[in-house]
């Protein structure tokens, strides 16, 4: 136990201020304190735009609108055949609608007169008409050659009645014979916007009389320096080609020269060629 007569020791506590235990830090400079400003501005700004963005805008006022509305009965749909009304439209004549009304014509008597068994025929002349038509049955194969319009006549409105001009090659057992050339006229609308349809089923038609010509002087020999003129415009007809002069004409010096001319295969084709007398002087 303590020994009473032994000084007793006072314990002494020092006052520590509580600011002297926080670390101490240097002042920071006025830059940092500039810069957070401005980062705190440009929030302000971006949260200010923000809000205003949001308000709805004012509305104005709706003009009153007098015109009738379009409906569904003035526009035709695209997909419904186009009627007569439709192609006679706006149709300006000129040599456009000829042309279009010679390819259709054309082209329809190509098809009509063509006969050989494939499927879709009746649908695609019918198509042409916008309308079925008079058919008869046939067993016979016979394909158009050729079809050449020789006339185009206007009647009006974007009407034309079309001459055409064809030949027919039809099967007879193993082989084709060449039939005669035929002439129909063809009637053809055209629109506006430059449509065609055929009007009505081709129509017998007179093939143009063929002028009278002149008869040609008798034949007689061909002088050499002419026979070898001939010989080298016949190989304008093209490489490979050989000529032989059969006989010539001379209508007033201007010598016409008869040549049989063989293909690379062979096959002789008579042509002529024209020699216009050498000036002298």
């Amino acid at each position: 136990m303590p020994d009473e007569n032994m000084p007793v020791e006072e314990e002494h506590f020092d006052s520590i201020p509580w600011s002297s235990l926080i670390p101490q830090t240097q002042d920071r400079p006025w830059l940092v304190y500039v810069a957070a400003g401005a980062v705190v501005a440009l929030v302000l700004g971006v949260l200010a735009s923000r809000s205003v963005g949001t308000n709805p805008p004012a509305a104005s006022p709706v003009t009153d609108v007098t015109s009738p509305p379009v409906t569904g009965a003035t526009v035709p749909p695209t997909s419904q055949p186009l009627s007569e009304a439709d192609l006679r439209a706006d149709f300006e004549p000129g040599a456009e609608g000829v042309a279009a009304a010679a390819m259709r014509a054309e082209w329809f008597v190509t098809d009509y007169f063509t006969l050989d068994g494939a499927g879709g025929r009746q649908a695609e002349l019918a198509g042409a008409l916008g309308r079925p038509f008079y058919t008869v049955a046939s067993d016979a194969t016979t394909y158009v050659e050729w079809a050449k319009a020789w006339e185009v006549v206007a009647e009006g409105d974007g009407g034309y009645r079309v001459s055409v001009a064809y030949r027919s090659i039809t099967a007879a057992g193993a082989i084709f014979e060449r039939g005669l050339v035929h002439g129909v006229a063809v009637r053809v609308q055209v629109g506006a916007e430059g449509g065609t349809r055929v009007v009505d089923l081709p129509e017998p038609a007179h093939l143009p009389p063929a002028p009278t010509l002149a008869d040609l002087p008798l034949p007689e020999s061909v002088p050499e320096d002419v026979a070898a003129q001939a010989r080298e415009k016949a190989s304008d007809w093209g490489d490979g080609a050989t000529a032989t002069v059969i006989e010539g004409i001379n209508d007033n010096g201007r010598w016409r020269v008869l040549l049989e001319l063989s293909d690379t295969q062979g096959t002789l084709w008579p042509m002529v060629t024209w020699i216009e007398p050498i000036e002298s002087g």
